[in-house]
């Protein structure tokens, strides 16, 4: 099956980014995309690598690895190879910029900084707010791959846990059976945030008291975790007792999309 995300999807998403900027910063120049998320939504494919959408002219897709890998899963009209951001400097015209807008939120400074010493520009402006209104409008395909992982979201979460559930068994075994159950009836493998810094890995979960146990994680519940070094999956000490209520949050993707559901089970 071709996983490919349409070059009139990718076309119109690109187009709809520069609208917006033009409203919201009529100067803009340049944006720079090195996020993970927000490269796969303008190219389809993510890879070590940073996408410059200038206000004028195409945007360029310069990756550093995988190159061939970028080839065969994107349709992006414009995919350049890189062995530094030096590479990428050589292939410009215009070098020096008012301002880049970058994704303020997760680019690490260090990275900035590396990046700043071939594209110079006196101020670097956030383009985040931009890039999540664009995305926030979900196209008749995005919502047809959500629909999907929504599908099978609904038969892990009703139809396979109950049986899975058993007296003894600990909230690490249960999280690891759920995951699973979700990698086999389709879903994507992760669980993607936009948020600096949040870990997860099936989703939210405890028996009992463990699910009001406080957490840094934004959620409806708790979670007592693995431990202090690793506050997520499921205690490996807490096992499953009559009475128990057993809660999960957690998200099921396919292709880059996900639904994100809460349930309840009293054993």
């Amino acid at each position: 099956m071709d996983q490919r995300i349409p070059a009139s999807e990718l076309s119109d998403r690109m187009e709809r980014f520069r609208a917006r900027m033009d409203r919201e910063d009529p100067s803009w120049e340049i944006a720079a995309i090195f996020g993970n998320i927000n490269q796969y939504y303008f190219t389809g494919t993510m890879q070590d690598g940073v996408l410059l959408i200038p206000r004028t002219g195409e945007a360029e897709f310069w990756v550093r690895r995988s190159y061939e890998r970028a080839l065969a899963e994107s349709h992006f009209p414009d995919i350049r190879p890189m062995h530094s951001f030096r590479n990428m400097a050589a292939g410009r015209r215009l070098l020096h910029y008012d301002a880049v807008h970058v994704e303020a939120e997760t680019v690490p400074l260090a990275l900035l900084q590396r990046f700043s010493k071939y594209l110079p520009a006196k101020e670097y402006r956030p383009l985040d707010t931009a890039v999540a209104m664009v995305r926030a409008k979900k196209s008749a395909f995005e919502l047809s791959l959500m629909e999907e992982a929504g599908e099978i979201h609904r038969r892990v979460l009703e139809d396979l846990v109950p049986g899975i559930l058993h007296e003894g068994m600990s909230e690490a075994e249960f999280g690891a059976e759920v995951y699973s159950g979700m990698v086999r009836e389709g879903h994507h493998g992760i669980v993607r945030f936009g948020k600096f810094g949040v870990e997860i890995v099936v989703g939210q979960l405890g028996f009992g008291e463990s699910s009001l146990y406080p957490t840094c994680f934004d959620g409806p519940g708790g979670a007592l975790g693995m431990g202090p070094g690793a506050p997520i999956l499921g205690s490996s000490e807490r096992k499953l007792r009559d009475g128990d209520l057993v809660f999960i949050d957690n998200a099921c993707g396919v292709r880059g999309y996900q639904t994100d559901k809460t349930m309840t089970y009293m054993f």
